[in-house]
């Protein structure tokens, strides 16, 4: 509970780089989230541009009669060394983890379409590879008619908190997915189904955006080793004919400096998660970012998220009726590089980070290490280079450990690379 309301208080204080859209599919945030609207006078006209400019604009967009498309993506390769201290079989692999093409077409001015296909593990139907498959991320049709007023229609990203709706590797500076993201809104999540979402930029120095959905919904599948990664539901069957509903709400204000950045969200969703209609789930979530430019060429951006799930039925040592998991990422950023590389040999904003995570999960309210990966703690150290905002390479440790018993203590090393396209 300490821990928890630490986390609290953390994104209380510390609400950056949020993505003030709510998903805007094949158009991800700047990697190193940073203000990306600049002046028209800003950016030199595309003749003149050099081949590190064209990559990080997107070489993939194309007017055609038929409307704006945009193709881009993301791929990632890692190596991992995972030592299980205290017993188990300790192994390390090299692994193609995804491959990932989006798709972005502007029919009109309000109308657009947006696709993301993911080929995991080296994609599926090769009899050698394993924990591998093909899956649309999202496929969305939207109506964009008003900025406080949007709809969407399809296999919708989920917004929930900061992860899910910013999944792709190439905006993080580490590889390993938090806890928060694997086991209680398991990413990537997608559901069909329908949304609104909408911007306000009215109120003096603050923007408000939200995003609802109605999809199919969770079933009742939570375990506590898995969390609910196991409760994800078909995209052709409703399992109780009931509909979930997901909310997200943030608030970024406006300082008028670029010295100062922030921004907070909160997410919620109710639903009935069994066959029956029966076993109401509510969930929230908190989420927030804050980013300081100390000096020209060091910053500093500190990052987190909560995420709170409970679901009503007895609880048993394997099935659990609560689980919650939370992160806190604080990044130290330098760019010790010659001005005269910037848009050249290296990207705008390059930079060297040191990175570290804590983070913590409890997939069984009521049971102490009821499995390996309950009542689990980690505390992450990476080291990350980015030359351009589309190319990362990382180095990090983490040690984790299952509180209450031995078998998922670990330290895992991954050494790993993602370039956008």
């Amino acid at each position: 509970m300490k821990s928890l309301l630490a986390v609290l208080l953390l994104l209380a204080a510390s609400p950056v780089f949020a993505q003030a859209d709510p998903v805007k599919a094949a158009q991800p945030l700047d990697p190193d989230n940073k203000d990306t609207k600049a002046a028209p006078d800003d950016k030199p006209p595309a003749s003149s541009k050099s081949p590190v400019e064209a990559w990080e604009d997107g070489v993939g967009k194309v007017d055609t009669a038929l409307g704006k498309v945009r193709i881009g993506g993301y791929a990632t390769l890692l190596h991992k060394t995972v030592d299980k201290y205290n017993g188990g079989n300790s192994t390390n692999f090299f692994d193609s983890a995804r491959v990932v093409p989006q798709l972005d077409w502007e029919v009109v001015d309000w109308l657009e379409f947006g696709i993301e296909i993911e080929f995991e593990g080296g994609g599926s139907g090769a009899s050698y590879l394993s924990n591998n498959y093909i899956v649309l991320e999202y496929a969305e049709a939207r109506a964009t008619p008003l900025d406080e007023l949007n709809f969407r229609a399809g296999i919708l990203l989920i917004n929930w908190g900061r992860y899910n709706r910013n999944h792709d590797d190439i905006f993080w500076d580490l590889a390993d997915r938090p806890y928060v993201h694997r086991h209680i809104i398991p990413g990537t999540f997608m559901q069909p189904g329908f949304g609104i979402y909408g911007t306000f930029n009215q109120i003096p120095f603050v923007s408000i955006n939200y995003d609802f959905a109605v999809t199919q919904g969770l079933n009742s599948n939570f375990t506590s080793n898995d969390g609910a990664r196991n409760a994800r539901t078909s995209f052709r069957v409703d399992n109780n004919d009931n509909k979930a509903m997901w909310f997200h709400l943030g608030v970024t204000p406006d300082f008028h400096t670029q010295l100062f950045n922030m921004d907070v969200g909160v997410s919620y969703t109710y639903q009935e998660t069994s066959g029956d209609n029966g076993d109401a789930l509510r969930g929230v979530g908190v989420d927030g970012a804050m980013k300081f430019k100390i000096i020209e060429r060091f910053g500093i951006d500190i990052t987190g998220e909560f995420s709170r799930m409970w679901i009503n039925r007895e609880s048993t040592l394997t099935v659990p009726n609560g689980l919650y998991a939370w992160h806190a990422d604080i990044l130290f950023k330098v760019d010790p590089f010659p001005a005269a590389w910037r848009n050249k040999v290296f990207g705008a904003r390059p930079y060297i980070g040191l990175i570290f995570r804590i983070e913590q999960n409890d997939l069984n309210d009521d049971f102490k290490g009821a499995a390996a990966n309950d009542d689990r703690f980690a505390l992450t150290i990476g080291l990350a280079f980015r030359p351009i905002s589309k190319l990362v390479v990382r180095l990090e440790w983490k040690n984790q450990q299952s509180r209450e018993r031995d078998d998922g203590d670990e330290n895992l090393w991954v050494a790993s690379v993602s370039v956008g396209f």
